[in-house]
């Protein structure tokens, strides 16, 4: 029991230290230890030079690119096919088509790393558009590629030894304190090859995001004067006010007449009857 447990204490030490500085032994492999009653305290778990492969340069590659161009939708389905013939793909894509110069597109696109440049250029000599802007960003991931890497192997060389003490565990006190570490250590593995699954993703494929929209409308001719297309709108624009200010106006006088019609006929009624006392007075005042 002491000796498993001193084993557990020694590879939780090497397990906590796996993102640090690694033993090799000095015949590169790995040799079993034990302690003064000769129980068994685990393999030495040093990370090998020959257990990490050599990394090519890791570079994450991302760019931002906005074009004017004359068709939305044309643009938009050349975009998403240039993206497939180039071996990529359409990750996200949003059309807002308001109708006006207002309307807009946009795609983030993934490209094979390796046709990113290739890609980019196509996207600029896009018939009928003009670049607005263009960005370029490439972020170096190879020592964080590396790091992960070298942690992986130690964490599964861990991983191994406590498998061994699993098979050597002689009551259920032990099984569960060598499965509790097991488990820590499989839940770090997990971990750590996500991070290398993810920068693998983001260094195969480049990002490219672009953004498409329509140009402005033209106020003036040369001369100075306002288009015949400015003046026809200005023109339909200024009717609706007129002739919405023309019904509010009937609007107006209907709602008026409701009232007015009532009180008007009320108001003869009663003159009819008021006249002729009027009249009576009249005479015999005179």
């Amino acid at each position: 029991m002491k000796a498993l447990l001193l084993a557990l204490s020694c590879l939780a030490i090497l397990a906590a230290a796996c993102g640090g500085s690694e033993s090799v032994s000095k015949d590169g492999g790995s040799a079993d230890r034990s302690d003064a009653s000769g129980a068994p305290a685990g393999p030495d778990t040093g990370v090998l030079q020959s257990d990490v492969k050599a990394v090519e340069t890791k570079l994450i590659v991302t760019s931002i690119i906005d074009l004017e161009v004359k068709s939305l939708r044309d643009a938009y389905s050349t975009i998403a096919r240039l993206a497939r013939e180039s071996g990529g793909f359409v990750a996200d894509a949003r059309f807002n088509d308001s109708g006006d110069e207002n309307a807009t597109a946009s795609l983030r696109l993934r490209i094979p790393a390796t046709g990113h440049d290739e890609f980019v250029a196509s996207l600029r000599s896009l018939d009928d558009s003009e670049v607005k802007r263009e960005e370029s960003t490439a972020r170096e991931v190879t020592a964080e590629y590396t790091d992960l890497q070298s942690r992986l192997v130690n964490l599964q060389h861990t991983e191994a030894q406590y498998q061994q003490l699993l098979t050597r565990a002689g009551t259920i006190d032990e099984v569960l304190k060598v499965t509790a570490k097991l488990d820590s250590v499989r839940g770090d593995i997990e971990q750590v090859q996500g991070r290398i699954n993810l920068i693998d993703d983001q260094s195969d494929y480049a990002t490219v995001s672009v953004r498409l929209s329509l140009p402005p409308v033209a106020a003036t001719t040369d001369g100075g004067l306002p288009s015949p297309l400015k003046v026809l709108v200005d023109a339909l624009e200024a009717s609706l006010v007129v002739a919405h200010a023309l019904v509010n106006g009937l609007v107006v006088l209907l709602v008026a007449g409701l009232w007015l019609v009532p009180a008007g006929v009320i108001a003869v009624l009663a003159w009819r009857r008021l006249r002729r006392p009027i009249e009576a007075v009249k005479q015999w005042l005179t």
